[in-house]
């Protein structure tokens, strides 16, 4: 992983296409342009997106994922403690060695927030994910907060 290739796509769900690849993102920018000034064409939504370039060898990384429900009152939730197998490409909160976020949703009633740490350093998302929790139980500014988020 690493390397990226730009390509130019259009229309949403049932319509969207991946239309070409481009050599840059400068080019794909270009073409992208060409197909929305178009008068004739049909492309006026064209927009460059970034992909992983992969090879044949890629394999699933482990993402250790951590939640934990903390309400004002001191009770706490365990939501999830779990390592799941993921795509380095397909992966749903982005492969990072550790990365947190706190958040306060309506779901909680305002008497409460979610506690969140993922991460493939599966004992710095541990070391994280206590020392954050110990913050949301002790500190109320931080509890309050209606979204916190940061990369250990």
């Amino acid at each position: 992983m690493g390397d990226e290739i730009h390509v130019v796509s259009s229309g949403l769900y049932s319509d969207y296409q991946v239309l070409c690849a481009c050599p840059s993102k400068e080019d794909a920018e270009t073409v992208a342009a060409k197909l929305r000034g178009d008068r004739d064409g049909w492309r006026s939504d064209a927009v460059v997106e970034t992909l992983p370039l992969v090879s044949g060898d890629v394999r699933k990384v482990e993402i250790l994922l951590m939640q934990e429900t903390v309400w004002d009152d001191g009770r706490t939730d365990r939501i999830l403690d779990d390592i799941r197998a993921e795509w380095p490409f397909d992966s749903l909160r982005g492969i990072v060695r550790v990365a947190w976020r706190w958040v306060r949703a309506p779901m909680h009633n305002n008497q409460g927030g979610r506690l969140e740490v993922w991460g493939t350093d599966h004992n710095r998302v541990r070391k994280v994910f206590s020392d954050r929790r110990a913050m949301a139980l002790a500190d109320d500014g931080f509890r309050m907060q209606r979204e916190a988020k940061g990369r250990g």
